[in-house]
């Protein structure tokens, strides 16, 4: 009865370890094949078990690691005594970047997930990291960086190029004018060629300027503004402008409207572009008998009143969307040898530095309409970068 008894508990306690055994074998067999690094160290910092994973990635066998500090793995030393501090009063440290090196010298770029190991009493038993090699990720990262780059430079320097031979080509026609007007002693001829030579430089000018403009850091003066004494004072300036060419003109302001923070002189300079783009559609279009070319720029606050809407609308000629959706783009252009292509371009860092948005709507033929929105209490801190270099126009 006894030995019955007996042989059952025997049988029991077997199946137990079997279990055990099998459940460790299938735990090793998940560690084993990870491909990513597995490592634990005991309390003193030497390294309890090293998996394949790391055997592959560092190059080491376990044998020559097991029982030695794991401060031999870091390609800086003071790296795993920050690793240390960071987990030191908590149980885990999440995504710590850091180097390892291989047997051969190389470095290895590693994000680390560190963990401490208790035992059931919650003393500390060691701790266990588990990293993933990010360093064929990061190289062809920084190699799309570089990429990108170089095609912003080729873009951009396209750009320059392409500006830069449409303003020669009105020079070269200026020139030529003024040669044909000398020879024949025409002075109508002459003054013409002159203009178009004047033009030409003021061109180059201004996109010299542009460009030196869009490159700068700008530190902006914010300040509380009443937006609709601005709109009052463009006005003045622009209505006699848009007369001169026949084109109507008025504004349509809030009663009242709150303050904004912000810096005026700049975005005086955003709606003068925006009224001079506005202006240039309106000339461009052949109207029929019933209508007549307008600008109208209107400034109220926005519905849930945190911020202020500027919208400059126009009947002009209208922007189909190949041409709508590059309009923030610099040294892109519709004006051939009249434009920078830098205009719209900076009107849209401008309100990147307010922390604001440009979008616009436009149909050819019909007209267009550019709408800044300006949060009232100026951009939140950290929002946007110190020179605020993107574009931040939306289509």
């Amino acid at each position: 009865m006894a030995s019955d008894f007996f042989n059952r508990m025997a049988a029991r306690i077997d199946a137990k370890f079997m279990e055990l055994r099998e459940t460790r074998d299938y735990l090793e067999g998940i560690v084993e094949s990870s491909a990513d690094i597995i490592i634990t160290v005991n309390p003193r910092g030497y390294v309890y078990t090293f998996n394949r994973g790391a055997e592959d990635t560092l190059g080491y066998s376990r044998g020559e690691v097991i029982g030695r500090q794991v401060e031999m793995l870091f390609s800086d030393p003071h790296e795993q005594g920050r690793a240390k501090r960071r987990l030191r009063g908590v149980d885990n440290v999440v995504n710590f970047e850091t180097h390892l090196r291989t047997k051969s010298g190389e470095v290895r770029d590693v994000m680390l997930t560190l963990t401490r190991h208790r035992d059931p009493a919650g003393r500390t038993i060691g701790s266990f990291g588990i990293g993933k090699d990010l360093t064929e990720e990061n190289r062809l990262q920084e190699q799309l960086v570089h990429a990108e780059r170089f095609a912003a430079i080729g873009q951009a320097v396209a750009g320059i190029q392409h500006a830069l031979k449409n303003m020669l080509n009105a020079l070269k026609g200026g020139a030529y004018m003024v040669g044909i007007g000398l020879s024949k002693d025409d002075r109508e001829l002459l003054q013409e060629g002159w203009t178009m030579v004047q033009e030409g430089i003021n061109n180059l000018t201004s996109m010299s300027t542009h460009m030196l403009s869009y490159v700068r850091a700008w530190q902006p003066k914010f300040d509380s503004v009443a937006l609709d004494g601005l709109v009052g004072e463009l006005e003045k300036i622009f209505r006699p402008v848009a007369q001169e060419r026949g084109v109507g003109f008025r504004a349509e302001v809030a009663d009242d409207p709150p303050p904004v923070l912000c810096d005026a002189s700049l975005v005086h300079a955003a709606l003068m572009d925006l009224l001079s783009n506005a202006l240039d559609a309106c000339v461009e279009k052949a109207y029929p008998e019933d209508e007549t070319p307008e600008i109208v720029i209107r400034a109220h606050p926005s519905s849930s009143g945190s911020a202020f809407v500027l919208a400059v609308r126009d009947n002009g000629c209208g922007m189909p969307p190949e041409i709508r959706a590059n309009v923030f783009t610099p040294f892109f252009s519709t004006k051939r040898s009249l434009g920078t292509g830098l205009g719209l371009a900076l009107t849209a860092r401008t309100i990147r530095l307010h922390g604001g948005e440009i979008d616009v709507e436009s149909t050819p033929h019909e007209g267009s309409e550019f709408r800044i929105t300006l949060p009232t209490d100026g951009p939140r801190k950290g929002m946007e970068e110190p020179d605020g270099q993107e574009g931040a126009g939306r289509r």
